[in-house]
């Protein structure tokens, strides 16, 4: 498993989507776990972090279903939260946002191979011939001549973005099969806000 996670959390794309959506703390949250879950007092002795920088990090993890936790009482009987990465659940939107970009890439690519695009030297716009046509070559922002796109090398590196996220898509596909969730028997939706359940 360990070697899996570090797989994962090499991928750029995983260290900057965590920091996206958790903030920059959150990849080292997700890096700590091992087999065993931890509580927040852990983490944040571990990571010489705030208790509370660590809970907002791990209720934004919470939020998108990566972060869960279970209730238990401790040895002074009092009730601990224990929480647990859904590494699953990273791969899983990686790989949607993934395939979303590389669909995009490709309508592109068909589109500017289908036609003849036009830009405005200033930046305002670039559009196909119709339209630029319709506006009678000039942008309809500044007034300058409308240019024809070199397409040529757009299109390369549109190409090349697609190849590589293939690459990454494989790679993601491979972890997903196999990787393990550890997640049975913890909260992973968000249903209600965090204060009621930590009492902030």
């Amino acid at each position: 498993m360990n070697k899996l996670k570090k797989e994962l959390m090499d991928n750029k794309n995983a260290t900057s989507f965590l920091e996206q959506i958790a903030g920059p703390l959150a990849p080292s949250i997700v890096k700590i776990f091992t087999e065993e879950a931890m509580s927040p007092e852990d983490i944040s002795k571990k990571l010489n972090q705030k208790i509370t920088t660590v809970r907002s990090t791990l209720n934004s993890l919470h939020y998108r279903g990566i972060a869960c936790y279970k209730k238990q009482r401790d040895d002074k009987n009092m009730y601990e939260f224990l929480w647990e990465i859904k590494y699953k659940k990273i791969i899983e939107i990686l790989l949607l946002q993934e395939m979303k970009k590389y669909k995009n890439n490709e309508l592109m690519i068909n589109d500017k191979e289908a036609h003849d695009f036009f830009y405005c030297p200033n930046k305002c716009i670039e559009v196909p011939f119709e339209i630029a046509a319709a506006y009678d070559f000039h942008c309809p922002t500044c007034n300058k001549n409308l240019e024809l796109t070199n397409s040529k090398n757009k299109l390369s590196n549109l190409k090349k973005q697609n190849k590589e996220m293939e690459t990454n898509i494989k790679k993601l596909e491979g972890l997903l099969e196999k990787i393990k969730d550890n997640t049975t028997g913890y909260v992973c939706d968000w249903k209600v806000p965090f204060y009621i359940y930590f009492g902030y």
